[in-house]
């Protein structure tokens, strides 16, 4: 005799309010889904999305001792950063209590509570403004303008990063004006500025060289190779991608290993030169999975991967491959991301003509509204779910959802993709 049915997950989710506190048993929630064996098989196909798994509540009882005990364990951590903070403020050591302060908001950046962490900051950079040493001024400020990077505030971001090179070039820091050139950088690439962007990663460059810090100059190699990528210039890409992975190797640090491989491998995708790209993201895949494992980087080499096989027509080891990579975003808490695996997996049934992808971008739509919450990634969703559309020549839904496209990359002022969407509507409607 079987068991009750479980509950969908869309059903779980809706019955969750949107609060702050319940974010961790969202979480939970969410890793715990599992297929219906039921339903596996049946006529809605046999894959299924994330709202279509099913939870036991039984199980989720089961697993709450575990979430409380983690939660616990993070608050702790917080409230001890806050006490380390009062009793360097208690020593007049201000300056220990500004690096107390930062640890806390580097724990709640950790879990992608990217507001809380920036309140954090904030703190931390009023208590530093009042010190002689302006070191812990140009961290605190470094640390805003990333955060402000990851809420998608970049002219903030770019304005901490600013202010913090002014402090460090004031005070001889070298060290703070390579990483300030390099936030900047980042800030320039993110809002399309590839002018800008090069001319502070080759600024910060010529610092990291000057000081010997061969890891972030190879960072800095990568992100030149990113941008030359970008540019068209294909041959310096794999020149700056060379260079920073000799420096990486000569180190052994296996997540900038991975990265710099995986862009390796975007660059060879673009050359047109698929066998070397998928050497190089299984050589990436290797790599970021020595010593702690990080998610997210995972998940973007697979979905990579994943790419690189559906332009390939490779169908078939595509869906493999996002189907590992929709269990790594459930298994490492990074659903957000699902969004990016979903619409690909949308993309895909697109490539076989097959009208059963719209499950895919619906569930791609409601994911970036519940949980990346970025009107960016909205717009990329809503800009590939009207190309499936067109595809199968449904030309009405096609421009609704590629109306929406343009509308969100307008308010975002992102003028090259709204163009693109443009060139595209025109094409629907001649």
């Amino acid at each position: 005799m079987t068991g009750p049915a479980p509950v969908r997950v869309e059903k779980a989710l809706g019955l969750l309010p949107e609060l702050e506190a319940l974010e961790p048993l969202r979480a939970l929630l969410v890793s715990i889904a599992r297929p219906d064996e039921r339903t596996l098989w049946s006529s809605s196909g046999p894959y299924l999305t994330l709202g279509k798994r099913g939870v036991h509540p039984d199980e989720l009882r089961r697993r709450l001792p575990q979430a409380f005990h983690r939660i616990a364990e993070h608050v702790q951590a917080l409230y001890r950063a806050y006490v380390e903070a009062l009793e360097s403020q208690q020593r007049a050591d201000a300056a220990g209590a500004v690096s107390a302060l930062l640890r806390g908001g580097r724990l709640e950046e950790d879990l992608r509570r990217f507001t809380q962490a920036r309140a954090w900051y904030d703190v931390a950079l009023r208590v530093a403004e009042g010190l002689q040493d302006r070191r812990p001024e140009v961290e605190s400020l470094r640390a805003l303008g990333y955060v402000c990077l990851a809420l998608g505030q970049y002219a903030d971001g770019a304005r901490h990063f600013q202010r913090s090179l002014a402090l460090a070039e004031a005070e001889f820091d070298q060290v703070g004006a390579t990483g300030a050139c390099e936030g900047l950088g980042d800030a320039a690439l993110a809002q399309g500025q590839w002018p800008g962007a090069q001319a502070w990663y080759n600024r910060g460059l010529r610092l990291a060289d000057a000081a010997g810090d061969a890891a972030r100059a190879g960072r800095l190699e990568r992100q030149l190779g990113v941008l030359a990528r970008k540019q068209g210039d294909l041959a310096a890409a794999g020149d700056f991608l060379r260079r920073a992975r000799e420096r990486f190797e000569s180190d052994g640090v296996a997540v900038e290993m991975a990265r710099v491989l995986s862009e390796q491998g975007r660059l060879d995708a673009q050359l047109g030169r698929h066998d070397p790209a998928s050497a190089a993201y299984r050589e990436a895949l290797a790599w970021s999975q020595r010593g702690e494992r990080d998610a997210g980087l995972e998940l973007s080499i697979r979905v990579n991967l994943a790419e690189l096989d559906l332009g390939t027509g490779r169908l078939l080891e595509a869906e493999a491959e996002l189907r590992r990579a929709e269990q790594v975003a459930i298994g490492g808490n990074v659903m957000h991301r699902l969004v990016q695996v979903y619409t690909l997996m949308g993309q895909l049934r697109g490539a076989q003509g097959d009208e059963t992808g719209f499950v895919f971008f619906e569930q791609a739509i409601e994911l970036a509204k519940a949980l990346d919450r970025s009107l960016a990634t909205e717009a990329r969703v809503y800009h590939a779910y009207g190309l499936f559309r067109g595809q199968l020549g449904q030309n009405d839904e096609a421009r609704a959802y590629l109306e929406r496209a343009r509308e969100l990359f307008d308010s975002l002022g992102e003028a090259a993709a709204r163009e693109r969407v443009e060139a595209e509507l025109r094409a629907i409607s001649a």
